[in-house]
């Protein structure tokens, strides 16, 4: 028995790293896949590996910084699967690093758009639908930067707080029409993203102040993700949950 069979899901950043791993599980635990994203090279990898699962999947090459693509994303979806009952809000990028004072406007006006404004438009693109299907789930990716300060960070550190206040003022709106919308809080995650964005000593000193040692595979944030998006979750709304190794433990 799969935790997700014959559900239909939307995941954004999937054509690597966390997104790419929530949606092969996705397909994994039986749902229909969506696979969004801007690297139409990254989308035809996750596709393939789906296919070769069995799964169903198709794949719509999307920016979430567009309300209009989003909106066109939920349509493509429900028009090749017949609905949409979860979503998972994950695509994002870091950013240029620089002090609040230095920080370019265009690079602000980006990460801000990307990281939060497409979380509110594929949100308001998916709810119509979620409630069509009589309930669904709405899972975001926030970070353990949306819950402290980082230097040379602040609009990577800004968008990813006010995923947490857009989190429980949806789960606040939406509980009674059976949508439940949580956040999770991934700390250093080994991915392509965070390669290209840290040092080889910026990586070491965060595995160094990790209790557990290491940085998080991809898979281990997937593996939440989804049990999330379950029914086995079904009481879980309006939260946010921190995935760090034990990083802000102390």
């Amino acid at each position: 028995m799969t935790l997700l069979n014959n559900k239909v899901v939307i995941v954004t950043g999937a054509s690597s790293g966390i997104g790419q791993a929530a949606a092969i599980t996705f397909s994994k635990e039986g749902a229909k896949v969506c696979l969004a994203d801007i690297n139409q090279q990254g989308l035809d990898s996750t596709a393939a590996l789906i296919k070769e699962l069995g799964g169903e999947v198709i794949s719509v090459l999307t920016n979430v910084a567009d309300p209009l693509a989003c909106q066109n994303m939920v349509d493509q979806t429900v028009a090749a699967f017949g609905g949409l009952h979860i979503i998972f809000n994950n695509a994002g990028i870091a950013g240029v690093d620089a002090a609040v004072g230095d920080q370019s406007i265009d690079n602000w006006q980006r990460v801000i758009d990307i990281n939060l404004n497409g979380v509110f438009y594929c949100t308001k693109s998916a709810l119509p639908q979620l409630a069509k299907a009589g309930g669904g789930v709405i899972i975001n990716t926030a970070s353990i930067y949306g819950l402290m300060g980082a230097r040379a960070l602040s609009p990577y550190v800004a968008a990813k707080h006010a995923i947490i206040g857009l989190t429980k003022t949806t789960a606040l709106e939406y509980a009674s029409q059976n949508i439940r919308c949580v956040a999770i809080c991934p700390g250093y995650v080994v991915t392509e993203m965070t390669a290209s964005a840290m040092s080889e000593d910026e990586k070491q000193q965060f595995s160094d102040l990790i209790p557990q040692g290491r940085g998080a595979t991809p898979q281990e944030i997937a593996n939440f993700v989804v049990w999330a998006a379950s029914d086995k979750a079904s009481y879980m709304n309006g939260s946010f949950h921190v995935l760090d190794g034990g990083l802000l433990s102390g």
